[in-house]
């Protein structure tokens, strides 16, 4: 036996914490020793390979691989995995580290012997990680809305592929976080897609002869004809321990890799230098919807007003009347043609509303009474209605057609590719902050499903498009403080200070009867891992006040305060556009307002400690100041906590 262990000690906090990894050339085999636990790796079915047979026009599985040259490094292994077979020669990297492994694969190192016959398309890699059986204690969490938990039971048997971040095929499941992981116990695995996520599918074998998995599956090319990119393939694997049956500690885990391994501020860290953002964090999102135009192919319909900018700021007064002191302002369809009717033309400011004057008059009255106040604006949606639309900016798919976004007032919607949207309409920026906005800036719609772009003028991947649209935001950011975006997923996470509508557990109504069997059957429940992670790191809603009307607005106030978001509202002066009526709303999100942003108000920039929950209808989340909020969202009482209550305690 060839014993190549190597032993990497790193001081973590002031104390040290030890991985061991240990590799055994008789049985193939790579043990990580972490603390008490010991995984041990079958190198032989490290990974599986899925080609392209060029001449029968067929995928081909490869499944196992021969060990062939093994080189040791100063904290782990590089292992060169082979099957002479298929001509395939793919070099791995397992390294230790203070908290478990990072396992990679060498992308650009990979040898086709055979590519004249079969092309690599996507890897899996290590399937047999968090294998279990059914009937075993535990679940898996997957990434699908804001978590999923699915436990080791007699499942339907099922295998499903979700992409790491939302595909356009796929966009009810919400995909947002680059993370998967496996609770046993008090022991916990999360798996994070370090490089390579943005081409990534997390695969879920349920009950597959009574075995589950779940493992990253990462994509190489699109089609056979593409090269393979330079780019590693790279996952990170973190043991940590928690309470049995609780996913806190896997929410945690993965904070902490957000801030280390992906840049992510915590927002306590911003706030002494942005005053813009300092102020935001204890005020409310409030859109006030001005123009509209009904939905219609063309988009040449007449716009309809619904709040004109005089009229407008009878709704500020209303608010301050009702006790409303801090507020983000978001002025939806000021721009010529009203909400979504011209894109990416925005000036003249709408006549009908009142002009330039009138707006510039109502952005005078807003900041006079302390409110900050901002346009909402679109980055990505091109409709022809407008007569600033230039084609040549259009995302296009291979046969060169544009990419299609929605039917809205504008008419059909154009997606534009964000790598060359700031050559074309960058002077736009400067030229809406000269009508005085000031505050905490609100971009729609930015966080699309990925797409890539196949214009030769200007080509994009999934992760030129994303980090491109990230770009756009950063301008914004720099110009007002603070930027703003509908969904968040995690590679927007350092570019972003607010997610408008973060994926929620209670908001699925509308979106999981649109999502595939295959899925829905294997999820238990869905749970807010993702905002135990993020809170803290950014500031969230989940949806206008007037949409918890049907389940009833105390009950929804109350889950969205559970789960550590902010109420919001989305209003107008008349009924019939896409709010609310602002006397209905302004009625109905008062008292959440005084709870999350009077009573709570600290507690936005604090991470999370701890996260219980209680029963079914009722939790408990416990913040780093020691700040407890105990919630009961139900219909009946729990720990002395009557029906619909909370209960605020302090350390």
């Amino acid at each position: 036996m060839l014993d190549y262990g190597v032993t990497i000690c790193i001081e973590v906090n002031n104390r040290m914490k030890e991985s061991h990894m240990e590799l055994n050339r008789d049985t193939n085999t790579l043990t990580v020793t972490k603390g008490k636990r010991d995984v041990t790796i079958n190198l032989a079915n490290a990974v599986r390979a899925t080609l392209q047979n060029l001449s029968e026009l067929r995928p081909v599985q490869v499944t196992e691989f021969e060990l062939g040259l093994v080189q040791p490094l100063h904290d782990g292994y590089r292992i060169q995995l082979v099957n002479e077979k298929h001509g395939l020669f793919i070099p791995v990297e397992f390294r230790a580290d203070d908290a478990g492994f990072r396992f990679t694969v060498k992308a650009g190192w990979i040898c086709e012997q055979m590519s004249i016959n079969r092309r690599l398309m996507a890897i899996e890699v290590l399937p047999d990680l968090l294998a279990t059986r059914v009937g075993d204690e535990g679940f898996y969490l997957i990434p699908d809305f804001s978590g999923s938990l699915v436990r080791f039971r007699e499942h339907v048997p099922t295998v499903n592929r979700d992409r790491v971040y939302m595909h356009q095929s796929e966009w009810e499941k919400l995909n947002s976080m680059n993370c998967f992981g496996l609770k046993q116990g008090s022991q916990g695995t999360l798996v994070l897609i370090h490089k390579g996520d943005f081409f990534c599918h997390a695969v879920t074998e349920i009950n597959q002869e009574s075995a589950n998995r779940l493992y990253a599956s990462f994509g190489l090319r699109h089609k056979p004809s593409e090269p393979i990119k330079q780019q590693d393939r790279d996952i990170i694997v973190r043991f940590t321990e928690g309470t049995p049956d609780s996913y806190t500690d896997l929410a945690k885990a993965y904070r902490e890799y957000l801030i280390r391994d992906r840049g992510v501020s915590p927002l306590k860290e911003r706030l002494a230098s942005n005053s813009t953002l300092a102020y935001s964090v204890s005020a409310m999102r409030v859109k006030i919807f001005h123009g509209l135009k009904p939905k219609s192919l063309d988009g040449n319909v007449p716009m309809k007003s619904y709040a004109t900018f005089a009229e407008t700021e009878e709704i500020l007064d209303r608010m301050r009347a009702a006790g409303i002191e801090k507020a983000v302002i978001t002025l939806v369809g000021w721009n010529l043609g009203g909400h979504d009717g011209a894109y990416p033309q925005r000036f003249p400011v709408e006549p009908t509303l009142g002009g330039e004057e009138g707006l510039r008059h109502l952005i005078a009255k807003a900041k006079s009474m302390g409110y900050q106040i901002v346009p909402h604006d679109n980055l990505t949606d091109m409709y022809m209605a407008g007569q600033t639309y230039d084609p040549e900016v259009v995302l296009r798919h291979e046969d060169q057609t544009p990419v299609l976004g929605g039917i809205w007032g504008g008419g059909q919607a154009a997606k534009a590719c964000p790598v060359a949207y700031f050559d074309r309409y960058g002077p736009d920026v400067t030229r809406i902050r000269e009508l005085g906005f000031e505050g905490h800036y609100y971009c729609d719609a930015q966080s699309n499903p990925l797409f890539r772009c196949h214009d030769p003028r200007h080509p994009a991947d999934e992760e030129q498009f994303a980090i491109s649209q990230c770009k756009l935001i950063q301008a914004y950011r720099c110009l007002y403080g603070a930027v703003s975006q509908e969904m968040g997923p995690a590679f927007s996470l350092p570019f972003v200070d607010e997610i408008a509508h973060v994926q929620s557990p209670h908001g699925l109504e509308w979106r999981g009867k649109d999502v595939d069997d295959n899925l829905m059957r294997i999820i238990d429940r869905v749970v807010p891992f993702y905002q135990l992670a993020i809170h803290g790191l950014v500031t969230y809603q989940e949806g206008w006040v007037h949409g918890y009307r049907k389940q009833g607005v105390r009950k929804r106030l109350l889950q969205t305060i559970a789960a550590g978001a902010r109420p919001c509202m989305e209003v107008s002066y008349r009924g019939g556009a896409n709010g609310d009526f602002y006397e209905d709303s302004i009625r109905d999100v008062i008292d959440g307002y005084r709870i999350a942003f009077e009573e709570l108000s600290h507690t936005h920039v604090e991470l999370v400690e701890a996260y219980e929950e209680l029963t079914e209808e009722s939790s408990r989340i416990t913040y780093a100041d020691g700040t407890s909020v105990t919630v009961n969202w139900g219909d009946t009482g729990v720990e002395n906590l009557a029906p619909l209550s909370y209960r605020v305690e302090t350390r």
